[in-house]
């Protein structure tokens, strides 16, 4: 099994050219899920993370962009954070999924924003909305911190 990727360490502090080169910087592995749907970085914050994913290939047999497309986008970005804010690995243990709206094309931008930054344990809410700013999910996610982290 590949190592894991070694991400950047966030701070409270960081500059806007800080966040920047995180963006710029970011990068997984060929042949994660994330590379297959076309999952992008394009913002991060102390308290949050943004991103996009293509509408495109992640349809399911009905022809809507697909529901666990919004969960692997949600937990994308949430875990991503959570593990940089806290320098180590971090694993999802609660999940809840909403959806509101469907899109056929298009893409989806996806924002996650910290509720909960606790030694142990971390809680983001993860919006998806379409070009126009319409809410298409809302999905609320745990990420506990792995001992030694």
């Amino acid at each position: 099994m590949p190592a894991a990727p070694q991400l950047p360490a966030l701070s409270p502090d960081m500059t806007a050219e800080d966040a920047a080169a995180v963006v710029d910087g970011w990068s997984l592995p060929p042949g994660t899920l994330l590379e297959r749907m076309g999952i992008r970085l394009t913002g991060i914050g102390w308290e949050w993370a943004e991103g996009t994913c293509p509408v495109e290939g992640n349809l399911q047999p009905a022809g809507l962009f697909h529901g666990g497309g919004h969960v692997v986008i949600a937990e994308t970005f949430a875990s991503m954070h959570a593990a940089m804010r806290v320098g180590g690995p971090v694993v999802g243990v609660d999940l809840n999924a909403t959806h509101l709206r469907s899109i056929t094309e298009g893409t989806v931008f996806a924002r996650a924003q910290v509720l909960h930054a606790g030694r142990r344990l971390f809680n983001h809410e993860v919006r998806m909305t379409d070009a126009d700013d319409r809410l298409l999910s809302i999905v609320r996610i745990s990420n506990m911190v792995l001992q030694g982290s």
